[in-house]
């Protein structure tokens, strides 16, 4: 049952207080919406009842998506020089993959350097990706990126004749883009059989997200969430919608923008998204993009000042040990319904920049989800989330190299 409307208004002013004096004034208050329990534990919701027709009950959503890696492959080139571009070593979801490759190369005895994008501030993507084409490196891998973000300096690489692989980034060719698709100008990661595109990829990540806020709340979710401007944020968003349009007892009823420069700690991101919790006092969920958006950015932690700890459904979704944390801590986070081994990413890339150094096709890594909550599927103290698949030594096997 909602709260009436005169607990609304004064729950309103006491949120505004709390946050204008920088004081947790709310502990223990929060929307009545929704049958969610507390924040990082279960959820009260039946797991095995379906709650909307054609959206997954939790049950199913706590079975994972992987599969596992390609089996065959090319055998590794030992000595190639290889330059990752991280979308932003600050945040976790870039610096994972990013850090993970220097293991894999150092295992097929590839030379390795992380140039830092620092979260596309000051157009850091383009400034690194043109660091790296100054090196004439054998190969260059971008991450988290779209070839809007760094069109030019893509063409730049492939007049240079180096070849550029796309981990979780969109390409020219992609509908989205702004003017219609293109030339391809980087081979991307094909993550699974049902997901060969970024975009597919993280349209599933929103789908997910959604189906696990549905459930979650018993089909009732009045949600806040926060958007990525980029084409990342575009597919996600789409997902989640598609899944929402299936629930009609839910709501979007609000959310903030974002682009990459925005989600530093303490910037213009996470207080947009306090002014958001003061504007929807009656939402029962969040949605946030990904972990750093929890953790790094502070949106978790606005939950919890906010007094919604104890009522609101918290998701991201990569499932980092910081992130994971706050789940167990009942910090602002309640699940993360597209948890991904982010080890495994940096596997998947370098297998595909083998098969893209022999002049082979990309192939379909296994990469998938898991959802994760409080008693699910949930990792060790201080560990990211890692899958039981074994990976590492299917792709050793693969690319003919000892551990």
């Amino acid at each position: 049952m909602y709260l009436s409307s005169k607990i609304l208004v004064k729950k309103r002013a006491l949120i505004g207080a709390a946050l204008l004096g920088g004081t947790i004034l709310l502990a223990g208050c929060g929307s009545s919406g929704g049958s969610t329990g507390a924040a990082g534990s279960v959820p009260k919701a039946d797991p095995n009842k379906v709650y909307i027709e054609g959206v997954p009950s939790l049950a199913e959503l706590y079975k994972s998506t992987e599969t596992s890696p390609p089996a065959t492959g090319p055998k590794i080139q030992p000595g190639k020089n290889i330059i990752f571009v991280s979308c932003g070593q600050s945040a976790q979801g870039c610096s994972g993959p990013a850090n993970e490759m220097a293991n894999a190369a150092k295992v097929v005895g590839w030379n390795y350097k992380i140039i830092d994008g620092a979260n596309n501030v000051n157009n850091g993507w383009a400034a690194g990706l043109r660091q790296a084409i100054a090196a004439k490196p054998d190969a260059i891998v971008i991450h988290g990126m779209g070839c809007g973000d760094v069109k030019q300096p893509l063409l730049e690489a492939k007049a240079a004749g180096i070849p550029v692989v796309g981990l979780e980034s969109v390409d020219c060719t992609d509908p989205k883009n702004d003017g219609g698709p293109s030339e391809s100008l980087f081979t991307g990661v094909k993550f699974s059989d049902s997901a060969t595109t970024t975009g597919a990829f993280f349209k599933e990540f929103g789908r997910l997200q959604a189906a696990y806020v549905i459930d979650a709340t018993e089909g009732k979710a009045k949600i806040v969430r926060t958007t990525y401007d980029p084409l990342l944020g575009a597919y996600q968003k789409e997902g989640q919608d598609e899944v929402f349009a299936k629930c009609p007892g839910c709501k979007v009823v609000g959310e903030v923008n974002w682009s990459a420069a925005d989600s530093n700690a303490g910037g213009p991101l996470v207080q947009k998204f306090r002014t958001l919790l003061v504007q929807h006092p009656d939402a029962n969920a969040a949605i946030m993009n990904w972990d750093a958006l929890a953790t790094s950015s502070g949106l978790s932690k606005a939950i919890k000042d906010a007094g919604y700890a104890n009522s609101m459904i918290g998701v991201a979704g990569e499932g980092y040990a910081a992130a994971l944390q706050l789940i167990r801590e009942n910090g602002g986070l309640t699940a993360e319904p597209a948890a991904i081994d982010a080890k495994w990413l940096g596997w998947a890339g370098v297998d595909t920049l083998n098969r893209v150094l022999h002049g082979e096709q990309p192939v379909p890594e296994g990469v998938g989800f898991r959802l994760v909550d409080k008693d699910h599927n949930m990792m060790p103290d201080g560990q990211d989330y890692q899958t039981p698949v074994d990976y590492r030594g299917v792709y050793k096997k693969s690319w003919g190299v000892a551990d």
